[in-house]
């Protein structure tokens, strides 16, 4: 029996052990094996009720949401997580975004620039892209795989940005709009959700300040992006009004210590505060 990477992926997500699997007989398991089994042994829908009789008031989460009530609920048994956050000044990163959307013929925004930025700390902070294998032990990765949460109202999905780390900041884009059409269509490949060793979960909506993540199992970091806000900030003898945005990392303290997360978070930090180099940091 060969179980493909994605279907393993899954397997480890939801729970699901081997035995399982070899129960279905088949030669080669994939993802959706996986997770036919996992709806097979969810809670069914039940069968729409009289008016007024007792099951009215009851309602059943779609498919979606309960897989991801398995993760959370994995995630928050297994993962001993602890959270850091920086305040980051973006007036500048703002301002490049709106400069590079008419050039590049593709939204660029925050999100672009920060998977940029975190794409290109994979050799310096090995730890942060690293997948635990055992106690005490991790598998390096040669390159950033980056899932960045989207929810159009059909589920929260996590599309990944494959070997972000080669990648320019237009590639970049247009794979990240690729993945906006594809949520709002609920038409994502397998491929797109699978292989992610880091995580940014986006918080746009203006008034969400702070955000803590969870650590997906099988990987060691997920990031947080707050919507910006507008403040003064001293500077010189005076103020000026810029925007702000809180950045927060999410870290399992089984593989990572505080002093690790605050230089991760500075050095993201750094890069998006100086955003040109990351329109210039071309493969």
């Amino acid at each position: 029996m060969v179980i493909t990477a994605p279907a393993r992926t899954l397997m480890d997500e939801l729970g699901i052990g081997e035995d399982r699997v070899r129960a279905l007989g088949k030669r080669l398991i994939r993802r959706a094996d996986v997770a036919a089994l996992q709806e097979g042994a969810a809670p069914q829908p039940a069968a729409p009720a009289a008016l007024g009789g007792a099951d009215a008031a009851e309602l059943v989460l779609p498919r979606t949401q309960r897989r991801i009530a398995d993760v959370v609920s994995r995630t928050h048994r297994e993962v001993p997580a602890a959270y850091t956050v920086v305040k980051v000044d973006v007036e500048d990163a703002l301002r490049l975004a709106r400069e590079l959307t008419p050039r590049e013929r593709i939204l660029v925004g925050l999100p672009e620039l920060l998977v940029k930025a975190v794409a290109g700390l994979v050799g310096r902070f090995e730890v942060a892209y690293a997948t635990p294998i055992a106690p005490g032990r991790l598998r390096r990765a040669a390159t950033a795989h980056v899932g960045v949460t989207m929810d159009a109202g059909k589920g929260l999905f996590v599309p990944v940005v494959h070997d972000a780390t080669n990648r320019s900041l237009g590639e970049i884009s247009r794979t990240l709009m690729k993945h906006r059409l594809a949520a709002m269509r609920g038409a994502f490949r397998e491929e797109d959700l699978s292989g992610a060793n880091i995580v940014v979960t986006l918080h746009n909506e203006g008034a969400v300040t702070l955000a803590i993540p969870i650590v997906f199992p099988g990987q060691v970091c997920a990031l947080s992006l707050a919507a910006p806000q507008r403040e003064a900030v001293p500077v010189g003898d005076g103020f000026e009004a810029r925007h702000t945005v809180h950045l927060g990392l999410a870290y399992d303290h089984r593989y990572a210590n505080g002093h690790d997360a605050v230089q991760f978070l500075e050095a993201i930090r750094a890069a998006l505060e100086s955003p040109a180099a990351l329109v210039e940091d071309t493969p």
